[in-house]
């Protein structure tokens, strides 16, 4: 991933998460498992927006993942932050 592809996937995932994340020390990320990484560095003890906990309903259905849409009135999980990190780089 160049840096151009992770600064636009942390808008994405600002967008989704619902915070504002340091652009500037995304880097260039050699795999969406960084990614993964840094993201719940910046998420621990942030609850879940309306948007996510939506879109994460949406993908535990889609993918027959219940474990996703539970908790969604909690702080977020590796495994939760994991799913949309791999749907922001499916599409």
């Amino acid at each position: 991933m160049n840096s151009l592809d992770a600064v636009e996937a942390v808008m994405a995932f600002e967008e989704v998460f619902a915070v504002e994340l340091p652009v500037h020390e995304s880097g260039d990320f050699g795999s969406p498992q960084e990614m993964v990484d840094w993201l719940e560095l910046y998420l621990t003890n942030q609850r879940l927006n309306k948007e996510a906990a939506t879109l994460l309903r949406k993908l535990a259905k889609d993918h027959n993942t219940p474990e996703l849409a539970e908790g969604l009135e909690g702080t977020w999980r590796r495994e939760q932050i994991a799913a949309i990190v791999r749907e922001v780089f499916r599409q």
